[in-house]
Order: structure tokens, then sequence, then C-alpha cells
């Protein structure tokens, strides 16, 4: 059985939910490490990612692989799914950090970008923050992050990495 399909054919989007927890970890890990998932395997995983009612570990690794193989056709749908997650004050600390790396991996908006500014600026948890900061570092060619670069400089806990970043 491959990844994506096993020896009758059934495809990983109907087969990952008949699968135990473990299972269903291993599965999404190993999607890493194939070229591309197939047809709706990233619509399907962001799905998973949008349920706060799934486990937490599930939802990042689905979030990996997101971050890995999105395509500039499924960029929208992604940008919006991710951008209401992290939006949701109650999500878990580790899966907004999930997100956040997943969109360092992806062209990213000033939308995107926004959120990752008003993360740093908000008295969240300090790994998100650094995600957040990360997100920026990534896309710092992006006018608006050097924007938020900019405004960082005198922020207490990025101020001198802002520096570092616009001076490089």
């Amino acid at each position: 059985m491959s990844i994506q399909t096993d020896d009758d054919g059934k495809t990983f989007l109907s087969i990952f939910p008949t699968l135990s927890y473990e299972d269903q970890l291993v599965s999404l890990r190993e999607l890493t490490a194939i070229p591309q998932p197939m047809g709706d395997t990233i619509a399907f995983l962001l799905q998973l990612v949008q349920q706060s009612s799934e486990d937490d570990l599930l939802r990042i690794e689905a979030l990996k692989v997101i971050g890995l193989y999105a395509d500039q056709s499924q960029q929208p749908m992604i940008m919006r799914g991710i951008r209401e997650l992290l939006s949701k004050p109650d999500e878990d600390d580790d899966v907004r950090n999930a997100a956040l790396q997943a969109l360092a991996w992806m062209p990213c908006s000033e939308a995107e970008l926004r959120i990752a500014l008003d993360l740093i600026r908000s008295d969240t948890y300090i790994l998100v923050k650094g995600a957040a900061f990360a997100l920026l570092r990534a896309h710092k060619a992006h006018p608006f992050a050097q924007h938020a670069l900019k405004q960082l400089l005198h922020h207490e806990e990025f101020g001198a990495s802002a520096q570092r970043e616009l001076s490089t």
C-alpha cells in the first residue's frame, strides 16, 4: 500500500477517517515524504485543521503538510482558513504556532503579515509571538513586513531582532 492509495485503490481521503489515532499521525507524517499529495488532500487537511474538536497533534501534523505542499491554486483557500484559525482567541497556542510556521513556507499577503504583527503586539504566548516574528522575517522583502519590522524597532522582546533584520 502506498501512502495515498491502498492495494484496492482506496484513497488517503477515504482511509484516513477509519484509522486509529496513532495510524492517523503516522499517515500524516508519511505524507511529508512524498513528492505531492493527490487531489483534494490539502483541502481535507485544511478542514481537519480548522476543527478545534480534533486532536491538536493531528492538526499540527496536518499544518506541516499544508505548508510543504500548498500550490498556487490552493493559496486563497489556505490563507483564508489559516487567517480564520489565527483569529480565534481561544485557539490552542501550539496549533497557532504551527499555522504561523506553515505560512512562513508559503507566499503571504499583507493580511497574514498584519496578523503576525498583531500577535507580536498582543499578550499571547511567547512561542506564538516568536513564530509570528519568524513569519515576518521569512517575508521581509514584502513591503508590509518591512513596515512591521520598523514598527517593532522599540519592542521589548523583538526590537533587536527587528533591527538586525532591517539591516540585512
